[in-house]
């Protein structure tokens, strides 16, 4: 038995003592207020017996048909503790209006008092050792004890003074009726105390949500790096636990890996408000305002579930041109490639109002290799070679090369004088094709990706 089951324990053997010890001087006295006490502690056993039942089952782990636990038993156990202390107390109430019509003077008033006395001075000494308790073992369950036998030492002193009214003259027809005064104090007290016990648990279980637990979340997120917007937050208590729920959108051009690391780190931040919290966060990939019209261009073809790299726009004449590399699976045939590639360039023409769009068929996975062309040997080396011979060619690279029956295809992104215009960027790429295929005679299809020197990666 852990330390938190031996203070419960130990807890409800006091209450059935102060149960037997309380009745049995209502008994003797006649007091109604003492026999309102008396009631309110046997409630608190029913209560301790009813809430550990619950807590046993709550402690279930989630299965396939409670995905959230079963830790809203406790709060029909709450439901359950609420309607007895009003089917009680409403009872004890109407006894002692009763009384209070017709007043019976108490009997054994010393040892009411006595017996009142002892139990304010146990629940004194229980609600010190049962705060120590739940703040060394951080038990929401004992520091509700704590906060329930607080409540008894209230009502305890009510009925204390009710009493001693009640002896000081029996016979005067305002203080006898004291004790029935007291017993309507205390079963008040208690059904305010089970009406908000009673409205925390119907909370929890329409799982109404903490309007400033979700509203920080919300300003938490927002002030985070990579975070553009915060969707729905929901959380709801489920027992002891908090289930959070929310939604934040991010750059689409993210990488997988850094929207991830996002999420992690809102979690990891909820955590922090929320202690122990179950933490789901949806990832939205949005457009930015600003957004690169490269980064769009790829998020578009992502859209239709194309990759692409090597992008790059161009505006020739006021119109748009675009070139890019996409990723095909090497085991299709050129013929399927190219109805890919073609469905691709439909697609951004409509989106982007493009003149042009030019696309490199590159075999995913696939390592690029020299080709035999006849006597001739297309490699990278030789194209590297060849482009040296040009004055404004400042390099080549990302040369990818592929075979298309006898012939191969070509692409390369070729840096050029960042001072050219476009148009004698157009002409030069033009000779260095022209230079391509005339040493290497059976080229296929050549797309020269032309970029100024400075802006090369």
């Amino acid at each position: 038995m852990n330390g938190k089951s031996r203070f419960a324990l130990a807890s409800l053997g006091i209450t059935i003592l102060l149960v037997f010890v309380k009745v049995f001087a209502s008994i003797l006295s006649g007091s109604i207020s003492m026999l309102a006490e008396a009631v309110n502690n046997s409630a608190d056993v029913i209560t301790s017996v009813v809430t550990l039942a619950a807590v046993r089952i709550s402690e279930r782990p989630a299965d396939l048909e409670h995905p959230y636990g079963h830790g809203k038993v406790e709060s029909l156990s709450a439901l359950v503790t609420v309607g007895f202390l009003f089917a009680v107390y409403l009872t004890v109430i109407r006894n002692a209006i009763e009384r209070f019509i017709t007043p019976q003077p108490i009997e054994q008033g010393i040892l009411s008092l006595a017996v009142i006395g002892f139990g304010i001075a146990i629940n004194l000494y229980r609600v010190a050792f049962l705060t120590r308790a739940a703040k060394r073992y951080r038990s929401q369950a004992l520091s509700a004890e704590a906060l329930n036998f607080r409540t008894d030492i209230l009502s305890s002193s009510i009925v204390l003074v009710a009493v001693f009214l009640s002896l000081v003259n029996p016979s005067s027809p305002v203080l006898i009726r004291a004790d029935s005064v007291g017993a309507v104090a205390v079963s008040i007290l208690v059904l305010v105390f089970a009406v908000k016990l009673g409205k925390q648990a119907v909370d929890t279980l329409l799982d109404r949500t903490s309007l400033e637990l979700t509203s920080r979340i919300r300003r938490e997120i927002l002030g985070m790096d990579g975070v553009i917007d915060v969707g729905s937050v929901r959380a709801r208590e489920v027992g002891a636990q908090t289930f959070v729920d929310l939604s934040v959108s991010v750059p689409r051009a993210m990488s997988f890996e850094s929207s991830h690391d996002i999420a992690t780190r809102i979690e990891q931040r909820v955590r922090d408000m929320q202690p122990d919290a179950d933490v789901m966060v949806h990832i939205d990939p949005v457009a930015q305002s600003d957004e690169p019209l490269i980064d769009a261009v790829r998020a578009a073809a992502l859209r239709i579930g194309r990759v692409v790299h090597n992008v790059s726009v161009h505006e020739v004449t006021g119109r748009r041109y675009i070139q890019l590399d996409l990723e095909v699976s090497g085991n299709l045939n050129l013929q399927q490639a190219h109805d890919v590639a073609s469905d691709l360039e439909e697609t951004l023409k409509r989106e982007f109002d493009c003149w042009r769009v030019s696309v490199h068929i590159e075999p995913l996975g696939e390592p690029l290799v020299a080709k035999r062309l006849g006597e001739k040997t297309a490699t990278i080396t030789e194209i590297e070679r060849i482009a040296k011979g040009h004055a404004r060619i400042q390099r080549v690279h990302n040369i990818a090369l592929n075979q298309a029956g006898a012939q191969i295809n070509i692409a390369l992104d070729c840096e050029l004088q960042s001072d050219m215009s476009v148009s004698e960027a157009h002409i030069a790429a033009e000779q260095f094709e022209r230079s391509l295929r005339r040493h290497l005679p059976n080229l296929g299809e050549v797309l020269i990706h032309a970029e100024p020197a400075h802006a090369a990666s």
